[in-house]
């Protein structure tokens, strides 16, 4: 009976077809030689440039580089750490790195991410994200976008409407979000313990980055309220709000200094997009540079800079 059963088995596929996944996946070898050695979830967007173009934005990955390689290598701390793009690509010029993380999916990535990348650096994965009060709260993740996970919250500085488009959704809805329950620790309570430990080993110039969606002003307001006075920071963040409370940590903190990363290309308004491209094609390169901050917070890439007191 089962030798009949085994004989009957054909599989059968088109000759085109079996021709057209062979140049596939040669294209696919071509495209991703310079792929970072990390494990990806295939199909969501914060997998596209690091498989295609061997980096994860490349432009706050140069900055890293470049703070590390200036002096402040002591500490890389990662706030809304994701699979570990950003830390695994720059921590090895830190000597310590730390990644904060509430997605338990991510986490299961992170850290094999951060064995393969950070094996011969002192990493420590702290496994909550950072609030109020600790608390389990509700973590909605973009099934094709894990990096734009959100907490929905009082405390969230973005409503649904923006954290939507973010998304590239025209409106919030349920159905395109994995719903997870998540530890939130108190942001003061946890950085506090985080720049004492640091400071036992005179660890106190480094960098910060947060992805935290709508949760920037407040991991901020716990960063400067917690950082000793002889650290010397640069927190990079992102906003998406115009203006709004972020607008305070500019106007306030007499140790802190707000610098928005500008990438300078030439545009025509109302030029077709290819006629730019080919202007900016002839011209050579794009630069990002850094710029103080005048008047209005607009939605961009910002690098704090907080000095010692």
């Amino acid at each position: 009976m089962t030798a009949s059963i085994l004989q009957q088995f054909t599989y059968r596929l088109r000759y085109g077809t079996y021709r057209k996944n062979k140049l596939k996946l040669s294209a696919y070898k071509k495209l991703t030689k310079q792929a970072l050695p990390l494990f990806f979830r295939g199909g969501d967007i914060i997998s596209f440039a690091p498989l295609a173009n061997g980096v994860y934005e490349p432009e706050i990955k140069a900055l890293i580089d470049h703070l590390a390689s200036n002096g402040y290598a002591d500490f890389l701390i990662d706030i809304g750490a994701n699979i570990g793009l950003s830390s695994c690509q720059s921590g090895a010029g830190f000597q310590e790195v730390h990644m904060f993380e509430p997605n338990p999916n991510c986490l299961s990535i992170l850290k094999v991410n951060a064995k393969i990348a950070l094996r011969h650096q002192n990493y420590v994965i702290h496994e909550y994200g950072l609030g109020h009060q600790k608390e389990v709260l509700q973590l909605y993740v973009p099934y094709d976008n894990w990096g734009g996970a959100f907490v929905k919250s009082s405390s969230n500085e973005y409503d649904e409407a923006l954290l939507s488009s973010k998304d590239g959704h025209g409106k919030f809805d349920l159905k395109n979000y994995d719903v997870l329950d998540v530890l939130i620790e108190p942001a003061a309570e946890r950085l506090t313990q985080l720049f004492a430990s640091l400071a036992t080993k005179k660890l106190t110039q480094g960098v910060i980055k947060i992805d935290v969606e709508g949760f920037e002003k407040l991991v901020i307001d716990a960063i400067l309220a917690t950082c000793p006075a002889n650290v010397h920071a640069f927190v990079i963040f992102e906003n998406w709000k115009e203006g709004g409370s972020l607008q305070q940590l500019h106007d306030a903190h007499p140790r802190s200094r707000i610098y928005k990363l500008t990438e300078h290309k030439t545009t025509w308004t109302g030029a077709p997009r290819w006629l730019n491209s080919c202007i900016n094609f002839f011209k050579g390169s794009l630069s990002t540079t850094l710029e103080p901050i005048q008047e209005t917070l607009t939605a961009g890439s910002f690098v704090m800079e907080i000095k010692p007191a």
